[in-house]
């Protein structure tokens, strides 16, 4: 394991486990996250230099990027509950887009928050058991609600520069999130708004840069004419237009990152901050977002880090074309924060244990969006793409309300049903898969639209083992994928009811105040007096009679414990 300046401490697993104490924590380094929703490797560092990037160009050149990267869905909150947990989506039970409230299921199935297994922990929870000071922009749909044990401060423009002067002396980690180039925003904006006014949206709750589009060099704006059209879409005036929409708003996020690298040496922290740009998953053009085609799963990946915390990976290399999973990241960053995986974490460490042993397979899955079900896995080696469909009777596309209000998927149905489409551009519509199986050799055919699986005789080695993989990874981290959501939901809600955690309790031993918790998995936390803020617990407290503690606890997809006061025994 990398370990900067020789830190070691143990990651918090459970509520009545106590680790040992963390050392040295100012001196290791603070760590940010950019993070892009819904874009493909659309960078000059791929070969894509439409969009205007100098901040994100500056970072790659003296950076790695990495050529290789995937999600663990196609669209937004189950890949982010993979990277937020370094768990597989698909064996925690947040495969589903989306549970909590706000969209509404197929009949019988409850809105619910996921209930992932009593140990897994969102990985900024555990760096700030161990001393990180952890910030968020306020996008938390991680589908098992929003502990409030995981992030120090989340809010629309998070920044190092909020925290408390008792917290200037911690390192901090932050997850930036750019709403500017989501789904919503290749809409242009007439229909954009009159989405949010027929749907009553609050676009006072909106982020700041979907509601208004932040400004860039207006001189680079992109022409239609200069797009490239995947074989999967018609080349027409709208798909033109909607794809330059997309890399100018591309271009509007590079001066947003370019801000927050600004501020980093106008602060003097430029030379301890790792950072990692990436997306959440795919592109937000149709047949990508939602979908497990490279398309929809293929991210961009570029670390930025000081020669003087380099690990050994990344020494001398500008790319590096190994196999990565979104559950890699979170293991990663623990990583450089010298704190030890957790057993439970699915992914693997990118610069210390994926270097001894390279991913050969990444895996995803897609289930259901909205209110439409499918249940698809993919399993993608350098070479070949297998996908395994478990309800191959469901169309490819279903209606959703949201995707069919894009005027370039409007335009499309629009097309198919007046027969202009060719086979290509038409066959992922509304028409059954009737397949049980897909192959595609990603190296002649990237945009996979040519399926080999039927070729039984002169794909039959690498259908074999496509297959035994796919079956391997199914069994080996319990996929949900035979679980009927309904089953699910009463399983974590029982009778659709949301569980609540346990009140902590005290035990006062030798001086020392020992916190406990009956809800298993919970995260205790405690407040002192006149402190706002909420400390994780993880070892006995020592007694000061003149001070106030309160404590409260949360298992990740229950409710709130009630906040207990702790009356201590008068001197």
């Amino acid at each position: 394991m990398y370990k900067p300046f020789l830190f070691f401490a143990l990651a918090l697993l459970g509520c009545n486990k106590i680790s040992q104490k963390v050392e040295a924590v100012d001196q290791r380094p603070n760590i940010i996250w950019l993070v892009a929703e819904d874009l493909s490797p659309r960078w000059a560092c791929y070969g894509d230099s439409l969009a205007y990037t100098p901040n994100i160009n500056k970072l790659a050149e003296e950076g790695v990027v990495f050529d290789n990267v995937f999600s663990v869905a196609g669209v937004c909150a189950p890949s982010r509950a993979g990277l937020i947990t370094g768990c597989y989506s698909t064996s925690i039970g947040t495969q589903h887009m989306r549970q909590a409230k706000g969209v509404i299921p197929l009949k019988g199935v409850p809105n619910y928050n996921a209930v992932p297994p009593a140990q897994v922990k969102a990985f900024p929870e555990l760096l700030r058991s161990q001393g990180y000071w952890t910030a968020s922009y306020r996008k938390l749909d991680y589908q098992f609600g929003a502990p409030f044990t995981i992030w120090d401060e989340v809010g629309p423009y998070p920044s190092w520069r909020h925290r408390s002067e008792a917290d200037k002396d911690r390192p901090f980690f932050m997850y930036y999130t750019f709403e500017i180039t989501h789904e919503v925003n290749i809409w242009p904006d007439s229909t954009k708004e009159n989405f949010f006014k027929r749907n009553n949206v609050d676009v006072s709750k909106l982020a700041p840069d979907v509601v208004k589009r932040p400004p860039y060099d207006e001189s680079k704006k992109v022409d239609p004419a200069s797009v490239s059209i995947p074989p999967f879409l018609p080349d027409t005036e709208i798909s033109r237009r909607t794809i330059a929409r997309l890399y100018d708003n591309i271009s509007r996020m590079d001066v947003q990152i370019g801000t927050i690298l600004k501020e980093l040496e106008e602060d003097g922290l430029a030379d301890n901050t790792i950072i990692f740009v990436t997306t959440d998953h795919g592109d937000c053009l149709p047949r990508s977002k939602r979908w497990i085609y490279d398309s929809g799963i293929k991210c961009p990946l570029i670390v930025y880090c000081p020669d003087h915390l380099k690990p050994e990976a990344l020494k001398n290399i500008a790319r590096d074309d190994r196999m990565y999973s979104f559950i890699d990241f979170a293991p990663t960053v623990l990583d450089f924060a010298g704190i030890k995986r957790p057993e439970w974490m699915q992914g693997r460490a990118m610069f210390s244990e994926l270097q001894e042993k390279p991913r050969t397979y990444i895996h995803a899955g897609r289930d259901r969006m909205d209110n439409r079900y499918d249940t698809r896995r993919a399993v993608r080696s350098k070479d070949y793409k297998y996908i395994r469909n478990f309800l191959p009777e469901v169309h490819y596309s279903q209606p959703i309300k949201f995707l069919n209000t894009m005027p370039l998927m409007h335009e499309i149905l629009t097309l198919d049903k007046a027969g202009k489409l060719t086979h290509d551009q038409s066959y992922w519509l509304y028409y059954p898969k009737n397949v049980a199986e897909e192959l595609y050799d990603i190296n002649t055919d990237p945009f996979e639209m040519n399926n080999l699986a039927a070729d039984t005789i002169k794909y039959a080695q690498v259908l074999q083992e496509m297959r035994t993989e796919m079956s391997r990874w199914l069994d080996e981290t319990n996929d949900l994928y035979q679980v009927a959501e309904v089953d699910q939901a009463a399983k974590m809600w029982p009778g659709g009811e949301q569980p609540k955690t346990a009140a902590p309790a005290y035990d006062i031993q030798n001086d020392k105040i020992i916190l406990t918790c009956d809800t298993e998995g919970a995260t205790i936390a405690y407040q002192l007096e006149n402190d706002q803020r909420w400390h994780i617990y993880h070892e006995p407290l020592k007694i000061n009679n003149n001070q106030k503690l309160l404590l409260k606890a949360i298992r990740y997809g229950y409710e709130e414990s009630p906040v207990v006061p702790v009356v201590q025994p008068a001197s």
